[in-house]
């Protein structure tokens, strides 16, 4: 189906349209591109031809290949030219009303046959086609940026979307070796819907002043195996983006406390503390600016007893395999100088030292343990000082710098994990997408080392439903609600 796509039109040569026409120029389309703005499209042009000309000079692709591509696009001062397109893709300013006259337009201009996309992040597809005399021909057809780059296509159906429509996309986006991922329109759809907790969480944490910003992010990326911290993350994206796209978001599910929007972000925004593109957001981006480095703890102690279980879990695991001379098998779990090291499943350290009748260490979530760069941890009060510093000597030989967090429910990695995964969970509850598009949106969109769904099954459901309800009852904030799909697994 992919292959009776000859001809794309594209309308808008900002980033993103610039991006989506070189994706289909290098597929062997024939590209018309316009741009309302007058010059624009030929600054674009010139902009892709040097990142061209860098791609060739890496070996990556050669001077053939950008004559071929660069001559495949058109640039055109007028909508007419779309006449003969047989796919269009819409790619400009986020306003409903100027993307509704837009569609009006290209309805009558293009053949009925003709597929008509909006790259949108955020409007509702469903509105933008209520202008529209078959509102059926409209779908989301949204690239992540840079689109070259990105796999991640989400295909996006209005209510009156034609499904026909979507098939057709859907062999598009594999003839450009995409990865299609298809959702309802709803606010967010999926990648910006879930992805909203990845930053709320640690914004929430930030401000309780459980810890500070650079301390978080450590945990998320060298602990947790996050490629990019939240904070690091926003900087790179811009705060005001990221603020906006939260309070759409929040609006457009009716104020529901799972995406109430930061006030920390309100205030950067008022100040203008934007990341990097204005020098200053949660870090300095200055010029010779040192990023500040994480709090680790470490310690020479010997340690001379590690009891670890037979059985390796995603825990264990990396105390099985660690080498150590006086290793004993026994029971079901990790004892270091007799205190218990335990994952945590939202429970307090302080509770659990009474549960127990005995000291414990909590380890926050990783999505690999035995490969992470760091722990977190968090100690009951009797954890006294001569079993801390085995403990932590221990992480040590194991090559793994050690963080310390206060004893809060669900500490910072599993806190935000959960959150994610509720969200994940509950946009296949409510129908939005399939559970494994759901996976393959966060793994290929925003880099999240595993999908989320498949990663709490390997977890197991348990452990992220007593998080939530441990955070729950806490804070006493909807917010932590449990998804349903969740409870009927756990």
């Amino acid at each position: 189906m992919g292959e009776a796509i000859k001809q794309v039109g594209v309308i808008g040569a900002g980033t993103m349209g610039i991006g989506i026409a070189e994706v289909a120029a290098s597929h062997g389309q024939q590209v018309v591109l316009y741009d309302a703005q007058e010059g624009f499209a030929e600054q674009a042009m010139a902009q892709l031809q040097e990142r061209l000309k860098k791609r060739a000079f890496k070996g990556k692709i050669s001077q053939e290949q950008i004559t071929e591509w660069l001559a495949r696009i058109e640039l055109v001062d007028d909508l007419a030219h779309f006449s003969a397109c047989d796919l269009v893709v819409e790619a400009i300013t986020e306003d409903l009303a100027i993307k509704q006259a837009l569609f009006k337009q290209l309805e009558i201009i293009t053949s009925s046959l003709a597929l008509l996309a909006t790259n949108t992040s955020s409007i509702s597809i469903t509105a933008i086609a209520a202008g529209m005399q078959d509102p059926s021909r409209l779908f989301g057809l949204h690239f992540f940026n840079p689109a070259p780059v990105m796999k991640l296509v989400e295909l996006v159906s209005g209510l009156l979307t034609d499904q026909a429509h979507i098939e057709q996309a859907t062999a598009i986006c594999k003839s450009w070796k995409k990865i299609p991922v298809k959702t309802q329109s709803s606010p967010g759809f999926i990648v910006n819907r879930v992805a909203r907790a990845y930053y709320g969480e640690p914004l929430k944490m930030c401000q309780e002043q459980l810890l500070g910003h650079r301390q978080i992010d450590a945990i998320m990326s060298e602990a947790a195996g996050f490629r990019m911290g939240p904070f690091e993350l926003m900087d790179l994206i811009g705060i005001d983006i990221n603020y906006a796209v939260s309070q759409t978001v929040y609006q457009a599910m009716h104020n529901d406390p799972r995406f109430r929007p930061s006030l920390i972000q309100q205030e950067m925004v008022h100040a203008n503390t934007l990341g990097r593109k204005t020098g200053q957001g949660f870090y300095s981006h200055a010029e010779g600016a040192a990023k500040p480095k994480p709090e680790y703890i470490h310690s020479d102690a010997e340690f001379d007893l590690l009891t670890v279980p037979e059985e390796m879990t995603h825990f264990s695991r990396m105390f099985c395999e660690f080498e150590h001379d006086q290793r004993k098998w026994k029971g079901d779990e990790v004892v270091v100088s007799g205190c218990r090291i335990k994952p945590t499943d939202g429970r307090l350290a302080k509770d659990l030292e009474v549960a127990l009748n005995g000291p414990v260490c909590l380890v926050d979530l990783s999505f690999d343990y035995l490969n992470s760069q760091s722990v977190n941890v968090c100690f009951s009060p009797g954890v006294n000082q001569f079993m801390r510093n085995r403990i932590v000597a221990l992480f040590n030989h194991m090559g793994k710098q050690v963080m310390v967090c206060p004893d809060q429910p669900a500490m910072v990695a599993l806190r935000t994990i959960a959150m994610l995964v509720n969200e994940a969970a509950d946009a296949v509850f409510n129908g939005v997408c399939s559970a494994r598009d759901v996976d393959l949106a966060m793994r290929y969109g925003v880099n999240y080392p595993k999908g989320l769904l498949a990663f709490a099954e390997e977890l197991g459901w348990s452990q992220i439903a007593q998080a939530l309800e441990h955070l729950h009852q806490w804070f006493g904030d909807d917010r932590y609600r449990l998804s349903p799909y969740i409870r009927n697994l756990a």
